[in-house]
């Protein structure tokens, strides 16, 4: 993956790395920081209606990782769906209660009627997670089985009321407006029309509520369409605005095609062709397909419409806080930045500009020996392995010295210096607690929303700043 970001003219590049580099050695200079979100001013309403709403989508999903689990298809993939169940129905319902800044929320519920709802969805929700808990261990019995799949009905309900009392104590023009949320809540469902699909099919193809299973197939196939068309159009009956900008339409426009090209497989069915296990796999590869698609709109909703600061930046500095940290104050870090440090004390401007330009070049070729030396490090070699065990989570990582030449990085960048970019001016300028949060681009390698998040690193011997890091994070996982 090459890190996108506006390419940087060596045009009057002398004269910003003049300024810098006197910055780096006056006492005085310190850039103005980007001020995180006031949580105080913030209380998370976007996130807190985008998380109730995802709890609709987890009660159909358990539903079909339960029947496909139960009938031994795929069992891979219902393993790790009943267990992100799990993981996630818990987390979303105490972040609603107690606060969650690494979900969006910073603060504790305190309305009388919210808390009573999810007072209510634990009350259907918890045998259910003690079935499936019991399906992973292996220990489960049918009447775990019949738990989830007599119960799923009234979870569905009761996290749709709980997301209706959420939305309507959380709509403002500040944060969302009435009209967004009724456009989130038509998305945020098609994630539970997709499950929903696939369950049926797995339910016909296992005889489990043929009649009712094909009748339900039926109406979600067509309340599917509907609804993507609606919200790709616009539906004033209903209460639907048409895209807010070029970039959702044209991400619903890529959702509608996958949803064209695959929607064969629920036609085929419902023309009277039986279900088999190969159709229940197909479909639920679908259905992934068909949720990151309907993920990357709400996301594109989410940053298109009032409090789009809020939304990614408060989990953001949380997981900065709580996990990004520990990787800029490892020895390894601070070793390799001081080692570069020395060996730049008495770097020229000059020499700053050929190398950078040396990088430009070799990155614009077949490489060379610059990028081989910053690429094949010891350091970029652990920033990878990193970067790894975050699944997809963290999308690049690289470090800077104090004039802002790369140390080590988990993939190539377009450039070699970025003492010029807020990511170095606004952290090793700033102080030893600095942090800056960039906007949100789509990255075109990857196909997903990226943020980054850059800190300063700082050597715990001399308490002082030696260098900085920076963090592409993936805006989907964190949202």
């Amino acid at each position: 993956m090459k890190t996108q970001r506006s390419t940087k003219l060596h045009t009057g590049r002398a004269a910003i790395l003049s300024t810098v580099c006197a910055a780096v050695l006056a006492t005085g200079a310190t850039p103005a920081l980007a001020q995180p979100i006031d949580t105080n001013l913030y209380d998370g309403g976007k996130a807190r209606v985008n998380r109730a709403l995802g709890l609709r989508g987890l009660s159909e999903t358990i539903a079909s990782a339960s029947c496909r689990y139960n009938a031994g298809i795929d069992l891979e993939t219902a393993e790790y769906d009943l267990q992100h169940v799990h993981d996630s129905f818990d987390a979303i319902l105490k972040g609603l209660e107690f606060g969650d800044r690494a979900l969006g929320m910073p603060g504790e519920e305190s309305a009388p009627r919210i808390l009573k709802a999810i007072q209510q969805t634990h009350e259907i929700w918890d045998p259910m997670e003690h079935a499936a808990l019991a399906m992973l261990d292996g220990s489960a019995t049918d009447a775990d089985v019949a738990i989830i799949s007599e119960g799923y009905h009234a979870l569905f309900d009761q996290t749709t009321n709980l997301a209706a009392d959420v939305s309507g104590e959380y709509t403002n023009p500040q944060e969302l407006l009435q009209s967004d949320a009724t456009v989130l809540n038509f998305a945020g469902r098609q994630r539970a029309l997709a499950e929903r699909m696939t369950r049926a099919v797995c339910e016909l193809a296992t005889g489990v509520h043929a009649e009712t299973a094909l009748s339900e197939l039926i109406a979600t196939v067509d309340m599917f369409e509907l609804t993507l068309v609606a919200l790709r159009d616009g539906y004033e009956a209903a209460g639907v605005n048409p895209p807010p900008n070029d970039t959702v339409k044209s991400s619903l426009e890529s959702t509608y095609e996958i949803w064209q090209a695959g929607r064969g497989i629920y036609d085929a069915i419902k023309s009277g062709q039986p279900a088999t296990p190969e159709d229940v796999i197909a479909s639920n590869t679908l259905t992934q397909q068909l949720t990151v698609g309907m993920n990357n709109a709400i996301t594109l909703y989410l940053i298109a419409t009032p409090g789009k600061d809020g939304i990614y930046r408060v989990p953001l500095e949380a997981y900065a806080d709580a996990e990004l940290s520990t990787w800029a104050s490892d020895p390894m870090v601070i070793a390799a930045v001081n080692a570069q440090n020395a060996k730049h004390a008495n770097i020229s401007e000059d020499e700053i500009i050929a190398l950078d330009q040396q990088w430009r070049a070799e990155a614009s070729g077949d490489g060379g020996p610059l990028m081989t030396a910053a690429l094949d490090n010891d350091l970029s070699e652990w920033l990878r392995q990193h970067q790894a065990e975050t699944a997809g989570f963290v999308t690049e990582v690289f470090i800077m010295d104090h004039v802002g030449l790369n140390v080590a990085q988990s993939v190539p960048t377009s450039d070699f210096w970025q003492g010029d970019e807020a990511k170095h001016q606004e952290t090793y300028h700033v102080g030893p607690d600095a942090l800056h949060i960039s906007d949100i681009e789509f990255d075109d390698s990857t196909g997903f929303y990226q943020a980054q998040a850059s800190l300063s690193i700082v050597d715990p011997a001399t308490n002082q700043v030696i260098g900085a890091m920076t963090f592409g994070i993936n805006v989907q996982s964190l949202m």
